[in-house]
């Protein structure tokens, strides 16, 4: 058996059509394992074979495509070398097996009924934006899908989101009660049509349609009329829940100041930024500005959010919309129900997901109901059912490359080639279950050929989201038919996902939490390593992991490490100077809790109140001392070493926040702050030190800024809090090409949610562009606590690979 990676024979000829000949005939059989299903592989099978003129069969089964292949030799070859060279657009071919078979009789190429088998290995692709083809029939009278809201084909629509098993056909999706017309059976069953086992392919003869239900219950419009009827409350100011791909959103005018309010008493928002989808580039122009990477990105067909810096226009939508931060989320329209509806509106549209703040996105009419029924001005359903919700994905441009900040609709589910050989191991490689952490959950699942990332299911501090995310492991158990017995998890004792693992283990009867059953990883070692991951990186490396929070191998909140790591283990070689987090959790919300700790770390309690910052006016003294007294017991005050708790004090020293409404706000103000600063002169005259005993410490600039202050009677001017925020992550991107100079024989990772700082990440990678030193950080793989399980998963991987 002949076994290729990818691509294969690309020194032969692939162009026009080869005659047959009189070659001496063989006979092959093809396995072709990836992103094969969903994406139009077997048609274009077909396609090639017939006209090389070929006979055989191809067949989707739960281990992949599968191809029986015979005629003259040259001519089979060539056949080989399209399956890479020219596969659809949405596929990936992980691995090309190719076994010789004694030639038989058959005259012709045909495609076969797919099969299911014990084991599965074949990928799931994720959900698609809606193609230029349908988009074009959906708005073309003579098109039989003329205003059809779920015209697809294979090269769009939902995947993973209508997904029973594997493989993936009809029958087995959401779509199995949906009988279908004469003619879209007619073209899912020819394989020279772009639907040919399209598997959602539907009509407004026999297909899902839409309803339009008012407030209170009563449907009212169906069709064309309820996508006016939505359209319509939306211009008048109202807020409508509407079905979409992967569950329902919350709409309104996004140029309307009480709509957009209501809509965030509605979630119980306050300020985190809304996104907003547009109809066209030209409309999203108004808005924002981006280099053409960001444009491409937003058109492409995964059609995220992406987020871009506003510009003047930005102001023609309500001012709630996205206050903080210099970015404005925007997206296009990416199923054709959207695209419908944007047809009868030329305006920016808030769309956010229907659920209250800390919930999940709701996929079903009555959940919606539940949660704002009464509240909201209409729904607009539709019967097509969502087995697996999915949000949208959220990305931008940062270090020149596209980044995912929540990999969701269009990019999960992730999956990647396990391209560690199984003649290394003793035995094949058993399952292992990734549970990710406590925020942004998503889960792993690694198989014997593959390793796959869930998408994002969310913060699991709520009974509704750890609902949802004990669904996901199942979903995913069941699809690939695996109940794994080895479960990777955090080292915090406290996290929801950690009491899951132990919870597994014990269930199925294992007396002590042995090695092979229960793995843990340490939180910031797991961050390196899911960039490793991405990147397929083995050796050792110099990781920086900088977060807000996460349990260190010595009990205490680390978050700004750098560390030596590799598959197996990690060594700390620096970290960022500790300071307390004065009443523990109420430090995160109170950032300036964390400017009093900082400072008490390098001044008495008599020269800071002699400051008279305006961090601390809302305190009396007597509230200071009290604070003072929590810091020196120690007992509710923790050390920290965590960049992301610094860049919040920082924000609250610049008074640009009292107290924290939402996961990484202080620092997306720090980056809108730092948006127009300059600060190359101040770190150059005073940024971080590093210790000879690896401490990155932060008082230079701290003592800096202070003088600055003491100059302005305790106040900063508007540009100096432009040039402070700018030099604080100057000063990070600095002190990391310092620390990596020292250790230059290792490639560079940087993870953790401080690096979606899009200002941080485009300095740092300023600073290596002369370097010959490789720098990696993550693209599709979040650097968030949302890349977590794809850490923990290269982990287990390569444990079980030692073992």
């Amino acid at each position: 058996m002949k076994t290729v990676n990818g691509n294969i024979g690309k020194d032969m000829h692939c162009g026009s059509e080869i005659n047959d000949g009189n070659g001496i005939p063989e006979r092959k059989f093809i396995h072709i394992t990836g992103i094969v299903q969903g994406v139009g592989f077997r048609p274009f099978v077909y396609q090639q074979a017939t006209r090389l003129k070929l006979a055989g069969t191809v067949i989707n089964d739960s281990e992949g495509v599968k191809v029986d292949v015979q005629g003259v030799a040259e001519i089979v070859r060539e056949f080989i070398n399209r399956l890479s060279e020219l596969a659809p657009p949405l596929s990936r071919i992980d691995q090309i097996s190719v076994e010789d078979k004694p030639l038989h009789s058959v005259d012709d190429f045909t495609i076969e009924q797919s099969r299911e088998r014990n084991s599965t290995s074949v990928c799931l692709s994720p959900d698609q934006g809606l193609c230029d083809a349908c988009l074009a029939e959906v708005r073309d009278p003579s098109s039989r899908f003329y205003h059809y809201p779920f015209t697809n084909c294979t090269h769009c629509g939902p995947r993973y989101t209508i997904i029973k098993s594997l493989p993936y056909d009809r029958v087995a999706t959401t779509m199995r009660d949906f009988a279908l017309c004469q003619p879209c059976k007619h073209a899912y069953q020819n394989p020279l049509d772009r639907r040919y086992h399209a598997q959602p392919i539907s009509c407004t003869h026999c297909g899902p349609q839409i309803r339009y239900v008012s407030f209170n219950g009563i449907q009212n419009a169906a069709k064309d009329e309820a996508i006016e009827r939505v359209a319509n409350v939306i211009r008048q100011g109202g807020v409508i829940a509407i079905k979409g791909l992967g569950g329902f959103h919350l709409a309104c005018d996004a140029r309307n100041l009480k709509a957009v309010a209501r809509l965030r008493e509605l979630k119980k928002r306050r300020r985190k930024p809304l996104a907003v989808m547009v109809g066209d580039c030209e409309m999203a122009r108004s808005l924002v500005h981006g280099d053409e990477q960001e444009w491409q990105t937003l058109q492409s067909q995964a059609k995220p959010v992406v987020l871009m810096c506003k510009h003047s226009g930005f102001s023609s939508l309500a001012n709630n919309v996205a206050a903080s931060g210099p970015y404005l989320g925007v997206m296009l329209p990416y199923t054709p129900l959207h695209a419908l509806l944007f047809d009868l509106l030329d305006f920016p549209v808030v769309l956010t997901s229907a659920n209250r703040s800390g919930m999940p996105i709701a996929t079903e009419f009555d959940e919606v109901k539940a949660q704002l029924g009464g509240l909201i001005d209409g729904i607009l359903d539709h019967n097509r059912p969502i087995l697996h919700a999915c949000d949208d994905s959220v990305v931008h441009i940062a270090g020149s490359k596209a980044r995912v900040l929540r990999m969701a609709r269009g990019y999960a589910p992730y999956s990647q080639h396990l391209s560690i050989a199984t003649e290394q191991q003793s035995t094949e490689p058993q399952a292992v279950l990734a549970l990710g952490a406590q925020q942004k959950a998503s889960i792993g699942l690694a198989l014997p050929q593959q390793w796959i990332m869930s998408p994002y299911v969310g913060d699991i501090d709520d009974i509704d989201t750890q609902q949802r995310y004990l669904e996901t492991i199942d979903n995913f158990e069941s699809l690939y038919r695996v109940k794994p017995s080895t479960v990777v998890c955090d080292k915090h004792p406290g996290y929801v996902s950690t009491r899951v693992a132990r919870e597994r283990i014990s269930n199925e009867g294992s007396d002590s939490e042995s090695e092979s059953n229960l793995i843990q990883v340490q939180h910031h070692h797991a961050h390196i390593l899911s960039v490793m991951a991405e990147h397929q990186l083995t050796q050792t490396v110099l990781g920086f992991a900088f977060d807000g929070t996460g349990w260190g191998d010595d009990e205490t909140v680390w978050g700004g490490e750098v560390l030596l790591a590799n598959t197996q283990q990690s060594e700390r070689v620096c970290h960022l100077r500790p300071f307390r987090l004065i009443g523990g959790e109420k430090a995160i919300r109170q950032p300036a809790r964390l400017v009093l700790a900082m400072l008490l770390e390098c001044y008495e309690l008599d020269e800071i109140k002699l400051m008279r910052l305006g961090v601390f006016n809302l305190w009396s003294e007597s509230e200071m001392d009290n604070l003072y007294q929590l810091w020196r017991s120690g007992n509710r005050s923790p050390f920290t070493s965590s960049m992301g708790r610094l860049i919040d004090a920082w924000t609250a020293l610049l008074e640009l926040v009292d107290e924290v409404d939402y996961e990484g706000e202080c620092g997306l103000l720090l980056e809108q702050a730092a948006y127009l600063g300059d600060s190359v002169t101040l770190c150059g005259e005073a940024g971080f030190s590093v210790t000879d005993d690896g401490v990155i410490d932060w008082q230079p600039l701290l003592d800096k800024t202070l003088q600055a202050s003491k100059s302005n009677h305790s106040e900063f001017t508007s540009a100096q809090i432009q040039n402070f925020s700018m030099a604080l992550l100057d000063a990070i991107a600095v002190s990391i090409k310092k620390i990596a100079s020292s250790y230059s024989d290792y490639p560079v990772v940087l993870s953790g949610g401080v690096f979606q700082n899009r200002i941080l990440l485009n300095r740092v990678h300023q600073l290596f562009s002369a370097s010959s030193q490789p720098l990696y950080c993550g693209e599709t793989i979040p650097v968030n606590d949302g890349g977590l399980a794809a850490g923990q998963l290269w982990y287990a991987i390569h444990h079980d690979a030692k073992a």
